[in-house]
């Protein structure tokens, strides 16, 4: 029985315990702000372990959970769009870049021209 202890406490002393990552850290690993870490624990979303009323610290499976708490499946729609088709302009519908129907070309700008002066 005192040998089951002692290899027990020998045990435990081999195994170190897992760092502990702080707000900034778990910011970095999910792409976010630290505020939005934060926010996180107040909703309940994220577990931390609380160190004080100000510091927090997380676990690589506190982590992990929300990570995968998260997770979403895409799906991909892999038809075909139908293409959409455009008719070409008929030559006396044309546009300026006001959308306004462009009118005869040189002449009428000419004609149009001459009332100025």
């Amino acid at each position: 029985m005192v040998q089951n202890e002692l290899t027990k406490a020998d045990q435990a002393q081999e195994e170190p315990l897992c760092p502990l990552m702080n707000v900034p850290d778990v910011a970095q690993i999910l792409r976010i702000v630290p505020k939005t870490v934060n926010k996180l624990v107040r909703e309940g979303k994220l577990g931390c372990v609380q160190i004080s009323s100000r510091d927090r610290r997380f676990t690589k499976e506190q982590v992990q959970a929300y990570i995968d708490s998260n997770e979403v499946d895409v799906l991909i729609d892999r038809t075909k769009p139908d293409r959409v088709g455009s008719s070409k302009p008929k030559e006396g519908d044309k546009q300026n870049h006001d959308g306004e129907k462009a009118k005869d070309s040189w002449a009428s700008l000419r004609k149009e021209m001459s009332r100025w002066t």
